[in-house]
């Protein structure tokens, strides 16, 4: 059995000791073994794979960006550049061009700025910040071979607390048609219908961090305009975002979108938060009937029993839109709830990222474990396979952990890795669900890195890793190119350990050069 010392051996930037497998299958034997070591400064790939960078915190996203100046940013560069943090939210495929080209049009979310790990000195500067922080929509094209982003593509734009967002839904009459900006959007979704939804996280402490500091964030009332699910046409680059508040105002981690068996709009939601609550939202009307999928519906909340998920409608009218967690008080808690993905048989997969707070009496079957960190992920499959369903049966496909030090950790026969904290799903080739792990910057004796794990057949939620994340960082979720011959994930706010600052970070990848701060980066593994 290979140790996690045995296999992190040698130069970061070498590809890892063992041969890749059928790309479907990927990649190398990762089970970790007792014999801690610590996560590399670089990123760590596995053979037969190459890792291009695509872009990183500073690179332009317009056309007319200013060069990085990581010592003196401007609000000017933070509004035109790659933001500080990263989580793909998804990609959209925009019609095919007549020179034959392929292009993506890619959608992702900056959810947070660390000022200890921005600004020289530690000292927060709101004004950029809000700049760093929202969502950049990316040009990707193919040229050699290798995906690149586009310099000023049509589609190109980033979104701050600047954005003018219009607002839709049963609370526009409350609060208004508009708002300026998007704030802490975290595991986003397209659907499918082609928009990408970007949920709202912890806005409060942002609208806090902005008052009085950057305009449109002096009235006391601004916070009611934040909290909610934003639909942004990633292929339209004049469309506003769009806040849609029938789907409830709350703190978010993920979303993900589907369509039920009446072909009404489906959209599954977690609640940010350490023991946190599953929602739905359902459509009120079928998808393509001449009115907004996501502007009247039902919420509901999941509560647990035995091993199956129970769906409760929550009370009609403004209270459930605008006070969602109140609403929903009587929902089941999850550990840590993030990251949500839909199969192909429309079962739904959900992250617990997990909860060491959770005591021995407060265990379930669809939270087995009490005071543990490691994590787990639920297969919840629908009565009938409608995505509105009133009830799923549920199953624990993993419980993350070391098994050579965790008797609860448990992963599918065959497994060559395992994880901690799982936190992003995504589906990618051959229906295997690519897993995202984010210890939150706490110190571990393992790396945050991208797993894949089948979900069907012989290998079923068998686990295999193949991309390791630098020190302080975290996977931002996955993303998947034509045909699947490449995956694009992001490495979070590397460095970013708990005692690192701008001017002492664990690492300065991935430029690894004196006087440059490390740089969330978006990369593209090929084989």
């Amino acid at each position: 059995m290979a140790t996690r010392r045995s296999l992190m051996a040698g130069v970061a930037l070498a590809p890892l000791a063992v041969p890749a497998r059928a790309w479907a299958q990927t990649i190398s034997p990762l089970l970790q073994g007792a014999d801690p070591e610590s996560p590399q400064l670089n990123d760590v790939v596995a053979e037969g794979l190459r890792r291009d960078v695509i872009i990183r915190w500073g690179d332009p996203v317009l056309a007319n960006a200013p060069p990085f100046t990581p010592n003196r940013l401007t609000e000017a560069e933070a509004a035109r550049q790659f933001g500080w943090d990263g989580i793909i939210a998804g990609i959209v495929t925009p019609p095919q061009a007549e020179d034959g080209i392929a292009r993506l049009v890619m959608v992702v979310s900056h959810p947070d700025v660390s000022p200890r790990m921005v600004f020289p000195g530690g000292r927060d500067q709101p004004r950029i910040a809000g700049k760093l922080q929202g969502a950049s929509v990316l040009n990707l094209s193919q040229r050699g071979g290798r995906w690149v982003v586009v310099d000023g593509g049509y589609q190109s734009r980033r979104i701050t607390d600047g954005t003018l967002c219009t607002i839709t839904g049963p609370a526009a009459s409350t609060i208004g048609a508009s708002v300026q900006g998007v704030l802490a959007p975290g595991l986003g979704c397209v659907t499918p219908w082609n928009t990408v939804l970007l949920p709202e996280g912890r806005t409060d402490t942002w609208v806090t961090r902005l008052a009085g500091r950057t305009a449109g964030f002096a009235a006391p009332t601004v916070g009611a305009g934040f909290g909610w699910v934003v639909e942004l046409d990633a292929l339209s680059p004049t469309s506003f975002p769009a806040k849609r508040t029938a789907l409830g105002r709350m703190p978010r981690a993920g979303v993900a979108a589907g369509i039920a068996a009446d072909g009404s709009a489906v959209v599954f939601m977690t609640e940010d938060a350490p023991i946190g609550r599953l929602f739905r939202f359902k459509g009120a009307a079928p998808i393509g009937d001449g009115s907004a999928a996501l502007d009247a519906g039902t919420l509901s909340v999941a509560t647990i029993e035995g091993t199956s998920i129970v769906w409760h409608d929550l009370p009609e009218g403004l209270p459930s839109i605008t006070a969602t967690l109140s609403a929903g008080r009587h929902g089941a808690r999850f550990d840590a709830p993030a990251g949500l993905a839909i199969g192909p048989d429309r079962t739904v997969y959900l992250a617990c990222s997990g909860n060491p707070g959770r005591g021995v009496n407060q265990v379930d079957a669809l939270n087995p474990r009490a005071g543990n960190g490691g994590g787990h992920i639920l297969a919840l499959r629908p009565t009938g396979g409608d995505l509105a369903a009133s009830r799923f049966t549920g199953e624990v496909a993993l419980l993350g952990g070391d098994p050579t030090t965790d008797p609860s950790a448990r992963y599918g026969a065959g497994s060559q890795a395992w994880l901690r904290a799982p936190y992003s799903l995504n589906f990618g080739p051959a229906n295997r669900l690519y897993v995202g792990t984010d210890q939150g910057g706490a110190v571990s004796d393992t790396a945050d890195g991208l797993f894949v794990m089948d979900v069907t057949g012989y290998d079923r939620y068998a686990l295999t890793e193949l991309y390791l994340a630098p020190i302080g960082g975290a996977i931002g979720a996955a993303a998947f190119g034509p045909l699947g011959h490449t995956i694009f994930t992001v490495a979070r706010h590397p460095g970013a350990t708990p005692n690192a600052s701008f001017a002492n970070p664990a690492t300065r990848w991935p430029t690894v050069q004196p006087g440059m701060p490390p740089q969330t980066t978006l990369v593209a593994l090929a084989r």
